[in-house]
């Protein structure tokens, strides 16, 4: 499993930098990128003008702008992929089956030929900022094929954090669907500085969502028409392939899937008709319902994506029994899946917990915005998600592992596309109340 293990680190690797940005950055003439930073909001917000420029041209005004405000993001972005790759083949003595950057760029260019053509360009784009002529890892340099490996990492990632949840219909205060989503990772102090709220503005296929200054592909997305996913990771059913022959990137389809639909079910059915070398799962809402997708690899093809609802029946030992209401962690919990959860404390934990705070929630009445911000930002007993099943997690350490932490967490509306943030906590101490900021009041799409 080591020869994948090289992307984890990747994420921090995008949003390091040494100085930050002015409080806006734009390109001269038409801009196809402007970069505001949003102190109250403690957030950088990008806005991607697909109407006044070209994919590529879009994708070369973004790189710029990162190489002109971040001078060190090239010499960081190289560094930490070589101490990742280094990091995969500690322990491994056999020559053949240790990790090189020529075996990272064949896996991530097998999934090339299934990337949109649009994407590709605003990959390209990129690299015509990033161009060193040479492949080589150490150097200080970025070349093409280099920032693409960085753009779309989590393709073969080997995590399993995160967590996501929704309200709707009778449970929901507004009647219409609430959600909310924590992005956890390892802690790192400069990626904790860099959030960022990104706008896509393309007609019809925009989109919005948040991450990390340096990504393409946020793992939170949402249209002007109201639908919404939200990708997590999960434990691999079983190794995957030393090549990912005829796999699509899940990374990019998110968003595609987004872009593309007009309807929840339009989202679900791209979703899960596709081949994914990964497993993961996926929360997908719109302003009336949600579900989650669990994409299990050790199902058979053409029944790895499968649908839960808050009805579904799941495995034995795991209840939820909560009508409008749908959480998931990093496990699969619908029957006949990959066993990763009961024997998963920081997945068992979690889960239990978002039905407990649910359930207790909706005792007093519908679940608001300040409600899942309450569940989302659940610190438990002691911050960790391994001993006590923390939500927010504050990436303390127990038996001598360090947990992840929480360093993005969203709540939004999505009827008004209300949104409110909050960021991580590294280094705090528990009890630890996360605070949120608003980032947005209404509709961010042209």
């Amino acid at each position: 499993m080591k020869t994948f293990l090289f992307f984890r680190r990747l994420r921090r690797v995008a949003a390091l930098a040494s100085t930050a940005f002015a409080s806006s950055f734009a390109f001269a003439g038409t801009p196809g990128v402007t970069i505001d930073y949003d102190p109250a909001a403690h957030c950088y917000r990008v806005d991607f003008d697909l109407e006044a420029v070209s994919h590529c041209e879009m994708g070369r005004q973004y790189a710029a702008a990162i190489r002109r405000e971040f001078p060190k993001f090239e010499r960081l972005t190289d560094r930490f992929l070589k101490e990742t790759i280094d990091a995969a083949n500690k322990g491994i003595d056999d020559p053949a089956k240790k990790m090189t950057l020529a075996k990272v760029l064949a896996n991530v260019n097998e999934l090339r030929m299934n990337i949109p053509p649009e994407y590709m360009e605003e990959i390209e784009g990129m690299g015509l900022v990033f161009s060193w002529p040479k492949d080589e890892l150490g150097d200080g340099h970025l070349s093409p094929q280099e920032i693409f490996v960085s753009v779309i990492f989590e393709d073969v990632t080997e995590s399993a954090a995160c967590s996501a949840a929704a309200v709707f219909g009778g449970a929901s205060s507004t009647g219409k669907t609430i959600v909310g989503r924590n992005n956890d990772w390892a802690p790192d102090e400069e990626t904790d500085s860099w959030n960022a709220f990104f706008v896509f503005h393309n007609g019809d296929k925009s989109s919005a969502g948040n991450g990390m200054i340096g990504e393409l592909f946020p793992n939170n997305v949402f249209n002007r028409h109201h639908i919404f996913g939200a990708s997590l990771d999960s434990y691999p059913a079983s190794e995957p392939p030393p090549r990912l022959a005829g796999s699509r990137s899940p990374t990019v389809d998110l968003r595609y899937a987004i872009e593309s639909s007009r309807t929840l079910a339009e989202a679900e059915e791209f979703l899960r008709g596709h081949s994914y070398a990964t497993g993961s799962l996926t929360l997908l809402a719109d302003a009336k319902a949600a579900h989650v997708l669990e994409y299990d690899t050790s199902r058979p093809v053409g029944r790895r994506g499968t649908i839960r609802s808050d009805g579904s029946k799941l495995i034995k030992g795991v209840g939820w029994g909560i009508p409008n209401a749908i959480a998931s962690v990093n496990s699969f919990v619908l029957p006949g899946g990959f066993p990763n959860h009961l024997g998963d404390a920081h997945n068992r934990l979690r889960f239990k917990n978002f039905r407990n705070l649910l359930r207790d929630d909706l005792k007093k009445g519908p679940v608001d915005l300040d409600g899942m911000k309450a569940t989302m930002g659940y610190t438990s007993r002691d911050g960790c998600s391994t001993t006590t099943g923390a939500i927010f997690r504050l990436g303390v350490e127990s038996g001598g592992e360090k947990d992840n932490a929480t360093f993005q967490s969203l709540v939004m509306r999505l009827d008004t596309f209300e949104t409110w943030m909050a960021y991580s906590a590294r280094g705090s101490k528990w009890p630890y109340q996360p605070a949120y900021y608003k980032i947005l009041g209404g509709s961010p799409f042209k």
